[in-house]
Formats: C-alpha cells, structure tokens, sequence
C-alpha cells in the first residue's frame, strides 16, 4: 500500500506495510479524500510532547512508539473496499465517511487511525476503522465535501455542550476549520450576535461568510471590547456571552478569564499542547466558568453532514487546496502559515471525485 510516513521529522511517501485483518464490525475503505487536521500539524512540530500529553491525559486513542512511523490522517472519505464480520449495513463500493477510529484486534483498545503504529490514516490509499462510526454520504454530497464533515462538526459537538441558546451571544476566537463549524454552529442555533475574531484575513473573509455577525481582527481591536460597546448601545441581548476558544494559541484562555464579562462562559475546542498558566481565583472572583468539552451531544456529525448537503455550507471556499500524497509534506508546511490556507485536502487517487 502506497501512503505517507512520518518519521524522525520527515513525511515520506513510499510503501508500507498492509493494515490488520478486518475483525468484527469494521469496514476496509479506500481513501478518495483525507482532510490535514490542526492536530496533525501539532503532533508533526513535536511528536514525544504529542503523546505525553496523551500518556498524561490517559488518553490511549492518540497514544504510539515515537520511534517507529506512522501514516497521520483522520479526516476521511471514501468508497468501502472490504466488508469484515457482522457489518450489514454496508456494501462493497459504498460512499462513505465518519470518524477515523478503530478497535485494535490485538488489543481490543480503541484507536484513532494515524495515531497508531498498526492503523495507518487517510494519508495513504486505505484505512480500517469501525462501522458503527461510520456514515453513507448523501446522494449529490461529494466525497471531498463528506471530508470535511469531521473538522466541522467539533463546532457542533461544542455549541451543544456550551449550552448556548438563543438569548446567548458567542465569541469565536481563530476561524480555522473548527472555528467556521462553531460559527455555523451557533448561527443554525440562533445565537443573538455572534463574533469573529481572527488575524488572518482569508480566514476573517470566511468567517463572514459562514455567517459571523461581526469580525474582528485581533491585531487592531479587541473583539472583547468590541462586544462591550454593543452592550453599552443596548444591542447584547438578554444572555450570556460564551466564549468560544478555537485557536490554541498560549495564553488565551488566560485574557479570557480576565477581560470576558462577569458571569460569562469559555467553550475550549482547541488547546496548546503546552504549559498553561492561569489564576483560578480570578475566574471565581468574576464568575467565568470553563467547558472543556463537558455536557451531552446528539448526532454532531449526522448534523453537520447533512448542512453539507443540503448547500448550507460553502465547503469549496473551506478547502483552500489539495494535493496528492507526493505534496502532503509541502502542504502541512503550508498550512503552518494561517494566512495561506485553511483546509487542505490530500487526495491518495489524485483525481477530485464527482
């Protein structure tokens, strides 16, 4: 099987060893596209602070040996290329996409394709994962827009366990991919006003055209200030703001916890893989409370899917390029650069599906 290792800092596209037999319930599928994810760009800069951090969080679907390589990708679709036992709700050559995760046969402990030694991700020409995560794409949704269904639905997953209603306003801060979903998100929620704020302007642009109310560039203002101003005109609504962290970046949950309003809350969709430091106190004095992903969710993904297509989401203007498997290093490079690209695509077949 042909796909793109990582190892020792290099991506290097050659032939790998073939995937696990199927065991029960899991689907062989072959890769028509695969999404460059935010996390595939952290686990790249520094792998053995990558799988501390899972080590530490007890966390073993993104747990590997950083001395042997791996094939990353998890933001998959594609055409099912092998039924395994038990699996009836799938036939050879169905469109499909979903979550990319795998029960190991070995070990019985459940993995995230491409952070697993054994399972190789979407940065190859197939990947095996379990069927019960995944979906058939909808008639007329192409399998690169299926694609984008993972990245996107976090925002839906967050806004559902944020709370958020109608009365609320959200604050969106960094518009990458999961960004655009928690702008989408709180928009179909019916958020009173919803906030972008976000330095790069291609990402500023698809902010507004995800729907964003306002958009801010942090640069010049402070959307936190921004948002106060209209409280002070009257226009703030009769909710909370919710804070909605989607850029990883050091150090903001910290200017969160002291500039937001008193009595608001922080959703974090993204996080460093660093040290933090924040003054708990300051938090409790004014009544800022912290979801780190907390609260119940009902069909995120399914969700998402079907906003894509139904046309509710302008998935062109999200994939700001593609490449195959021969460009996934110059393009994880590129991505490192937030003001080039947003969602990159590699696609194994080199051919954009219909």
């Amino acid at each position: 099987m042909r796909a793109v290792q990582y190892h020792e800092g290099e991506f290097t596209l050659t032939d790998v060893p073939e995937l696990p037999a199927l065991g029960e319930g899991q689907l062989r599928i072959e890769v028509v596209a695969c999404g460059i994810c935010g996390s595939d760009l952290s686990m790249s800069k520094d792998p053995c602070r990558f799988v501390e951090v899972m080590d530490a969080a007890q966390y073993p679907l993104a747990q590997f040996d950083t001395d042997r390589p791996v094939v990353l990708g998890h933001e998959y679709a594609g055409l099912v290329a092998e039924i395994g036992p038990g699996v009836t709700d799938f036939a050879v050559g169905d469109r499909v996409s979903g979550l990319g995760i795998v029960t190991d046969t070995s070990t019985g402990i459940p993995k995230i394709i491409g952070y697993s030694n054994e399972y190789h991700g979407g940065y190859g020409e197939f990947v095996v994962v379990d069927s019960v995560w995944v979906r058939h794409v909808p008639e007329g949704l192409s399998l690169e827009h299926a694609a984008l269904a993972e990245p996107l639905h976090v925002g839906e997953l967050h806004m559902q366990r944020s709370g958020l209603t109608s009365a609320d306003s959200a604050l969106v801060i960094g518009c990458g991919t999961i960004g655009l979903g928690a702008i989408v998100a709180a928009k179909a929620r019916g958020a009173h006003t919803v906030v972008a704020s976000e330095p790069s302007p291609k990402r500023r642009e698809l902010a507004k055209l995800m729907g964003a109310d306002i958009v801010v560039d942090p640069t010049e203002q402070d959307p936190i200030e921004v948002w106060n101003e209209l409280v002070a005109q009257g226009q703030g609504g009769e909710g909370i703001l919710i804070a909605y962290e989607c850029s990883g970046r050091a150090g903001t949950i910290d200017m969160l916890l002291r500039t937001l309003p008193p009595g608001s809350r922080i959703q974090v969709l993204a996080a460093p893989f660093g040290d933090e430091t924040i003054i708990p106190v300051i938090g409790q004095l004014r009544r800022i409370a912290i979801n780190f992903g907390h609260g119940p969710t009902e069909r995120g993904y399914e969700i998402v899917l079907q906003r894509l297509a139904d046309g509710e989401i302008d998935a062109d203007a999200i994939i700001t390029g593609r490449v195959g498997l021969d460009g996934v290093g110059e393009a994880i490079a590129a991505l490192r650069n937030p003001d080039e690209h947003v969602k990159i695509m590699v696609l194994p077949k080199g051919t954009r599906d219909a």
